[in-house]
């Protein structure tokens, strides 16, 4: 899944040029991708395109710390809740954003959460939602799509 959402990112500026499911399907096949894995990348997509951000802005509004519930504890590496919270304090998710995001991790196997598959994940999100990103993190995050830093 992880490599269809890179792929995804790397050839398309915006998520609104997608275009058809099947015709994209179709492509991502071509390019080499077994059909379960585009499937779950395009549902996982889906999912992200399809929730509103509104029922998340109460917690823009809020001016406290973030307690992650038991269940999340289990299913979230502690590196994971770590670089949220990086991401949070140094403006590159607001709270909203950040819960958005613990909501897609919550929705994949544990096994497949790591930082750098959080960043992609949270590349994606904020893509999906023409968010912009302070460069310095932003090229942070890109690490996830192109291996290395380009910025020293």
């Amino acid at each position: 899944m992880f490599d269809v959402l890179t792929y995804l990112f790397e050839q398309y500026s915006d998520p609104a040029a997608f275009g058809d499911r099947g015709a994209l399907t179709r492509q991502l096949g071509a390019a080499g991708f077994e059909e379960d894995e585009i499937g779950e990348a395009l549902d996982w997509l889906d999912s992200v395109g399809e929730t509103s951000v509104e029922p998340y802005l109460g917690a823009d509004e809020g001016s406290g710390l973030r307690v992650y519930a038991d269940s999340e504890l289990e299913h979230i590496p502690v590196d994971v809740r770590g670089l949220l919270q990086f991401l949070e304090d140094n403006g590159a998710l607001t709270p909203a954003q950040r819960e958005m995001v613990i909501d897609r991790l919550l929705e994949l196997d544990s096994e497949d959460l790591d930082v750098d598959n959080t960043k992609l994940l949270v590349l994606m999100v904020l893509w999906a939602q023409q968010a912009e990103l302070p460069i310095l993190l932003g090229e942070a995050l890109l690490e996830a799509v192109h291996g290395e830093p380009t910025m020293q």
